[in-house]
């Protein structure tokens, strides 16, 4: 085991085991305390070079593949969700970066004879991740919205969003759609209707915009004041509110809207230009099928400020100046090279992207035009349970956007 290998693990074992925790009275006495179970399994030698940060959790040091050899990456097993670190608002170190929110059910399958912790461990919970691999955390695992029942075994979160100010997330799984509020630890429920989700928050976490019954609402945070919204207001479940505009990525292109007046600014449309004639001639333009299997973006992303987003169509890649209007595109083609896949989380100022999935990391860092790619990044984040999917960035502005310390 090499020294920069021993190193790296052991400095994000010394940083998890030492956070949240007071500084220890000085000792007055000589005698030696007894080993904990922890340093008792890290004096074994194990054939992976593993390094326990509790009993029953370890941490892996990968090398990640990418244009940057030797570059050592932890990759997590978590087998008692219960004793990993949550994440800590008072905790400066935890936000130095840009982070990134992902769903994981960290343990393995469940059947009919599982105990209750197998249970536990097996359900979707909500961890969060510096966007350099470090400093996992444990968001919540809303026991306290939906606890572990028979009838509720599994449990899919199927969206989450972080407030700009880091401390409120608002997720939802296939009826409730609940915001956590880190620092006190408890969940609000703003609905519990079974159907499609969708989150926006305030630039300044004031109040969220949230989809409930096929219908708009806006939730206060100070209030908790409710107000259904009217139906021709537009947001979408891509999107940001920046500089008093909110920016909504639909489903062929995006829409900028002042967010004060609700007044559409203007769109920037993806269809290709013969499309966006007729419907300027027309004043409407009908959408057939195969316009929607061409064009419909399935796949969205936005950076924090809103300047650039991407979507992915069955066909097509887009990759969106908001500020300039301008749209690149390439078709997507499994023979040739592409210059915009891999965009699902977008940080400031398009100079890094990643994909959505959180078990495996793929990172990189963009050229000067945008393309794919200056560096890259790969490597396997997750090493237990079956999947961690879902990243969606948040703390977009730290570090000046950038995703690792350049300077280190």
């Amino acid at each position: 085991m090499n020294s920069k290998y021993l190193w790296t693990a052991l400095a994000a074992l010394i940083f998890l085991n030492g956070c949240n925790q007071e500084e220890s009275s000085t000792s007055s006495t000589a005698v030696e305390p007894p080993k904990t179970d922890v340093e008792l399994l890290n004096e074994q030698k194990w054939d992976d070079n593993r390094v326990y940060v509790t009993k029953d959790n370890y941490i892996l040091m990968k090398e990640a593949n990418g244009t940057i050899p030797g570059i050592m990456k932890p990759c997590f097993v978590v087998n008692s969700a219960k004793e990993w670190p949550r994440e800590d608002l008072s905790n400066a170190d935890s936000y130095d970066l840009p982070r990134v929110d992902f769903r994981w059910d960290n343990g393995e399958f469940t059947n009919a004879s599982s105990d209750e912790k197998a249970i536990y461990e097996a359900r979707d919970k909500i961890w969060s991740i510096k966007t350099d691999g470090t400093d996992l955390r444990l968001v919540t695992d809303f026991l306290d919205v939906v606890p572990p029942r028979p009838h509720n075994r599994t449990v899919t979160v199927k969206m989450m969003r972080r407030s700009p100010n880091n401390r409120y997330l608002a997720w939802s799984n296939n009826v409730e759609k609940v915001i956590f509020d880190l620092e006190t630890q408890e969940s609000t429920v703003l609905g519990t209707d079974r159907g499609h989700s969708q989150f926006l928050w305030a630039e300044d976490s004031s109040y969220l915009y949230f989809e409930d019954r096929a219908k708009y609402w806006k939730y206060e945070i100070t209030t908790g004041k409710i107000t259904q919204m009217d139906d021709d207001f537009h947001f979408s479940e891509v999107g940001v509110i920046y500089g008093g505009k909110r920016y909504v990525v639909s489903d062929f292109g995006v829409g900028v809207y002042d967010e004060k007046s609700d007044k559409r600014l203007y769109g920037v449309s993806i269809y290709p230009k013969e499309l966006q004639e007729q419907k300027k001639e027309q004043g409407y333009l009908v959408i057939t099928r195969e316009h929607s299997l061409q064009y419909e973006l399935k796949s969205r992303s936005i950076s924090p400020d809103g300047k650039y987003a991407w979507g992915e169509s069955a066909q097509y890649r887009y990759f969106i100046n908001t500020e300039t209007k301008e749209v690149k595109l390439e078709k997507k083609d499994r023979k040739k090279k592409s210059q915009y896949r891999f965009f699902d989380v977008l940080g400031l100022n398009a100079d890094y992207v990643r994909s959505a999935s959180a078990g495996s990391a793929r990172q990189y860092k963009l050229t000067k035009d945008k393309k794919l790619f200056s560096q890259t990044q790969h490597w396997g984040q997750i090493c237990s349970g079956h999947s961690a999917t879902l990243s969606w960035l948040y703390n977009g502005f730290a570090n000046n956007g950038a995703f690792i310390k350049e300077d280190k």
